[in-house]
């Protein structure tokens, strides 16, 4: 009793601290600082989305009827998913410490339990896809990893009701002509790793700012649109450099000697909102900037101050391809197959979370400027590995990362039961440097060869 009396009090304690009022911008900075944990607390943290479709006709599915998103929630209901509702309506499950959630455009999401290696990252995938994999094949339901929807028009997409999504379709053609396409036919895979203290917040950073386009190239999984080749290799990543340039990209700053939490609160600062939410109801205060809302200046909500709580739902709506909460949130990969789910986390892991390997990474990109990148990141959605970055191909500087990841994880010595480390999960990545193709490469030599430009023939071979 006193065990769960002990966490209650804890629980309660928290919601009280996110909803006590931001006095200045120092609580800001703090609440980032918090987010620091020591080596032996870092963790994992993977997230991937999936397209959802019927098996007959290839198309969307519903979020309710015969063949849709509610019988698939219900089936899991069995399975000791308990539902997270908005209104009446089922919007995400939850188990233990995995989440279920909706995209805008009824993507499946798992955002998974925060672990120690690979090895458990990959168990905890492996087994949420066997369970949903049973229950969508009863249904006659399939999964499809990839970047953008390979045949859907966005008019053929259901929408989520949830109501947030319903203020960001509002607000984002004022801000970008990609910004609908990005909500309702994009899925990616993100990774969730953790800093130390600032210093390495900064490190890490940079780091990932710098190889964003690496990252693009080796993970680009979306080489087609409505039935045919859309001539790019990362369409997703095209999608979002032209969704809202106040929120995605790449920041300038985190490649800086002067970043820090400060730089990137003042960064948040001017970001515009998209919403609050108070007592369960949305307020839509879309293009003002939270500055607006600590001085009491939000038009549909006057004189009111945010809370912590406030702030966290803000940052959530940043989509920079690094986004910073109380971890750092990886987002340049494509969705991908179920081995290539394990691999990209595997992948940053390796880089990120040995001091070595770190540090020979941050010293063999230690002359590329903000342009240089920036330049890169424009063109590698459509020139993928032959985007050059210092007069040299981005395959050459992506050979160099992985042999610098496979050193971190070698230096981890995160060992299987049968003694393997978590090198076995570059596997997928080693075969694109072998082979010098991407994933987007390959689907199109299929497409080109072996599908006769038959497009439906993803469906049978690339879903899970």
């Amino acid at each position: 009793m006193k065990t769960l009396k002990n966490k209650l009090d804890q629980s309660k304690k928290k919601l009280d601290i996110k909803l006590q009022y931001i006095e200045n911008k120092q609580e800001l900075i703090e609440y980032f600082l918090k987010g620091s944990k020591s080596k032996d607390s870092w963790r994992i943290g993977t997230e991937h989305e999936k397209f959802l479709f019927d098996l007959k006709n290839k198309n969307p599915i519903p979020y309710d009827g015969e063949v849709s998103i509610l019988k698939i929630f219900s089936e899991l209901l069995k399975n000791n998913w308990t539902p997270i509702k908005e209104g009446k309506n089922i919007l995400g499950l939850v188990k233990d410490k995995k989440n279920i959630t909706l995209e805008p455009g009824l993507q499946f999401e798992l955002s998974g339990d925060a672990v120690q290696n690979i090895h458990q990252t990959c168990n905890e995938i492996n087994s949420y896809l066997k369970e949903l994999k049973i229950i969508c094949a009863k249904l006659g339901i399939g999964l499809l990893g990839n970047g953008f929807a390979p045949i859907a028009k966005l008019s053929d997409v259901f929408k989520s009701p949830k109501k947030r999504y319903e203020i960001m379709r509002k607000y984002m053609p004022s801000v970008g002509r990609n910004g609908l396409d990005m909500m309702h036919r994009t899925c990616a895979t993100q990774v969730n790793l953790d800093y130390l203290n600032e210093a390495d917040y900064k490190k890490k950073s940079k780091l990932i700012a710098a190889i964003t386009p690496v990252a693009v190239s080796l993970f680009s999984n979306s080489p087609f649109k409505e039935n045919e080749l859309n001539g790019y290799l990362s369409y997703r990543t095209h999608i979002w450099q032209n969704t809202d340039k106040n929120r995605s990209g790449i920041p300038e700053f985190f490649l800086s000697n002067e970043n820090s939490f400060e730089r990137y609160v003042d960064f948040a600062l001017k970001v515009p909102m998209y919403f609050i939410i108070k007592d369960d109801e949305y307020i839509d205060c879309a293009g003002e900037s939270f500055n607006d809302f600590i001085s009491g200046k939000l038009k549909n909500y006057p004189s009111k101050k945010p809370t912590i709580q406030d702030w966290e739902n803000h940052v959530s709506t940043i989509f920079t391809e690094l986004r910073l909460k109380k971890y750092l949130e990886i987002r340049s990969a494509d969705s991908c197959s179920s081995a290539g789910i394990c691999s990209i986390p595997a992948f940053w892991t390796g880089l990120l979370y040995d001091e070595d390997s770190l540090n020979q990474a941050l010293e063999y990109v230690e002359d590329w400027n903000y342009q240089d990148i920036y330049n890169a990141y424009l063109e590698v959605p459509k020139k993928g590995f032959d985007t050059e970055i210092k007069n040299k191909k981005i395959f050459d500087h992506a050979k160099k990362l992985v042999d610098l990841s496979a050193l971190g994880l070698k230096n981890r010595n995160q060992t299987n039961s049968k003694g393997m480390d978590e090198n076995i999960f570059l596997k997928d990545i080693h075969n694109f440097i072998k082979n010098k193709k991407s994933p987007a490469q390959s689907l199109i030599e299929k497409y080109n060869t072996r599908w006769k430009q038959d497009i439906f023939k993803i469906f049978d071979e690339e879903a899970f």
